[in-house]
């Protein structure tokens, strides 16, 4: 609950894999979208459901879902076309179908089909507007169809856990370049590590995100590179952990003098 975090901690700094740069990151929230017969058809009626004369109204949810798909595909491009963010290639904004599962057995129509999808939205969008983004476009597919009008597919997004519930939400996180913590966090890497501060996008996901769903500002910064990432025997060079507890260590003595 927002309230209870009250009152917000001034800056959040996430060591996580940056490879020492200073970064943001992009969104992902995984959803389930269920197209779902309220009848059960044997098999057998198929030739009914699906020629002229048939007279039987019904559909078979696999199917449904295979429109519903190369519409996901269809706002998928016209992101890549429309949207943009500095940092990122064109077409981050991808809307994976991931998992499928559909049918309940060979001598029935299938009754109800599942998509599971993975969505990566930029860092100045909120998973609330992709969600709505997505419904909307669905619905006004659905809307043109005679079964999924009146049978439209259902929505659930995110959860706690990808293994638990299959289902999560990593919020997205920008960087406010001239929020006093980064300069700060900056000078301190370039005077101690003699290099550059580099500010920049993470390719992945973080908890960063859930400081700025709190409106708190944050940063990615830690070492290790992404290659290294969830491994085996996953691993970061001695040389730059040690670059990297030097110049925390400064930061948190300079942050914490610092006068509010």
């Amino acid at each position: 609950d927002r309230p209870t975090l009250e009152p917000l901690a001034d800056f959040a700094v996430v060591v996580d894999t940056s490879n020492l740069h200073m970064q943001g990151q992009g969104g992902v929230i995984t959803g389930w979208i269920t197209v779902k017969s309220p009848q059960t058809f044997h098999d057998a009626t198929r030739r009914q459901m699906i020629h002229a004369g048939g007279r039987l109204f019904g559909a078979s949810a696999i199917e449904k879902m295979m429109k519903i798909v190369q519409s996901l595909q269809e706002l998928e491009r016209h992101w890549a076309v429309m949207k943009t963010y500095e940092g990122y290639p064109s077409g981050t904004t991808t809307i994976n179908p991931a998992v499928i599962e559909g049918g309940r057995h060979a001598a029935f129509i299938a009754d109800e089909c599942r998509l599971w999808i993975t969505v990566h939205f930029y860092p100045n969008e909120t998973h609330e507007q992709i969600i709505k983004e997505i419904e909307e476009y669905i619905g006004k597919v659905a809307a043109a169809d005679p079964w999924l009008s009146e049978n439209p597919p259902q929505f659930k997004w995110g959860g706690e856990s990808m293994i638990v519930d299959r289902g999560e939400i990593f919020p997205s996180l920008e960087i406010d370049s001239e929020h006093t913590a980064v300069k700060t966090l900056s000078s301190v890497h370039e005077s101690i590590l003699s290099k550059n501060a580099i500010l920049d996008m993470s390719a992945t996901v973080t908890d960063g995100g859930w400081f700025s769903e709190f409106h708190i500002p944050a940063v990615i910064y830690g070492p290790g590179t992404l290659e290294e990432a969830h491994s085996i025997n996953e691993k970061v060079e001695v040389e730059q952990l040690i670059e990297f507890t030097k110049v925390i260590t400064a930061f948190i003595y300079e942050w914490c003098h610092m006068k509010k």
